[in-house]
């Protein structure tokens, strides 16, 4: 049955697919009042990942995310409604690489963004649990939003079982062994990312990328230290500390990476 066209909830006209992910398939939509919107549409079996999301989505009113705005339903699916963020994932935003060598002003706007999106949700007692560029929203200028919060929970949430949670090249080391998650393991993912700005690669599983000329680098590797005791864990702080670098070496270039700190 098709599924574009349909009008579900209060007027919400599906428009087209826009992707799928883990746990759900995502709808460019349109309200009965002609505002764009998102609808992402559940598996029965993973109704609990839809539950969490508008629990810890509806309230995130901030200009870099994209909040939950309702509860829906599909036939017999659960869905939900969201607003919609324009724009490419990081890394479709990003083809020339390394990012930060062809397009380094929007890719700083883009990473400010970023944490400025974190450093709300962290306020909340939040943490996000999946950075990763399918998160990620970006314009054709770097502004972006961050957005998909159905791993997103309490910071340090003590789950039944231990849980891996986010995906794995972005995964901080205390995820991997599924510990409680706070700030510092989102900060985490901001790292790696920051990492492929600098290079345009990821690294291989088990290897690490050398430090660069980029004033960045001692940010870069502050923020993926494997010891979470040792990493910051202040989105805020880790904002400035991108531009002040920037703004300092504004070519792009500095003598030799210096030590970093915890904030």
């Amino acid at each position: 049955m098709p599924i574009a066209g349909r009008v579900i909830g209060d007027g919400v006209k599906l428009v087209r697919l826009l992707g799928r992910g883990s746990h759900s398939v995502v709808y460019f939509a349109v309200s009965k009042e002609g505002q764009p919107c998102a609808v992402k549409i559940f598996p029965s079996h993973l109704e609990t990942f839809a539950v969490r999301e508008f629990q810890h989505g509806h309230g995130l009113n901030h200009p870099r995310l994209a909040p939950v705005l309702e509860n829906l339903s599909f036939d017999d699916f659960p869905a939900l409604l969201v607003k919609h963020a324009k724009g490419e994932t990081l890394f479709e935003r990003y083809r020339q690489r390394p990012a930060l060598l062809h397009d380094r002003r929007a890719f700083l706007l883009t990473m400010t963004h970023l944490l400025d999106a974190l450093d709300f949700m962290h306020q909340q007692g939040l943490v996000h649990r999946d950075i990763k560029p399918d998160n990620i929203m970006v314009e054709p200028d770097g502004s972006a939003k961050l957005v998909d919060y159905d791993l997103s929970g309490p910071s340090l949430e003590a789950l039944d079982v231990p849980t891996r949670m986010g995906t794995q090249a972005f995964q901080s080391p205390e995820a991997t062994r599924g510990e409680p998650l706070g700030p510092e393991s989102d900060l985490y993912g901001v790292g790696v990312l920051l990492g492929w700005g600098i290079h345009g690669e990821l690294p291989e599983e088990g290897e690490s990328l050398p430090p660069t000329r980029d004033p960045l680098t001692p940010l870069w590797r502050a923020l993926i230290r494997s010891d979470r005791s040792k990493r910051p864990n202040n989105a805020a702080w880790a904002k400035d500390e991108l531009l002040r670098l920037a703004l300092e070496h504004p070519t792009g270039l500095s003598a030799s990476p210096q030590p970093s700190r915890r904030e």
